[in-house]
């Protein structure tokens, strides 16, 4: 199964993603430490 990061759009794997994150009781999953920490940020930028 894979998902996309919400910040780069980019396709990532659950299970070798660099990092996740909830929000709103949703897992995310990103490419990047760099991702994750501008999702942190600001999510509802990234989500809805």
């Amino acid at each position: 199964m894979t998902t996309t990061d919400p910040v780069c759009g980019m396709t990532v794997e659950p299970e070798t993603a660099a990092g996740s994150a909830e929000h709103k009781g949703q897992t995310y999953y990103f490419c990047s430490a760099g991702c994750r920490t501008s999702f942190l940020k600001d999510p509802e930028k990234y989500v809805g």
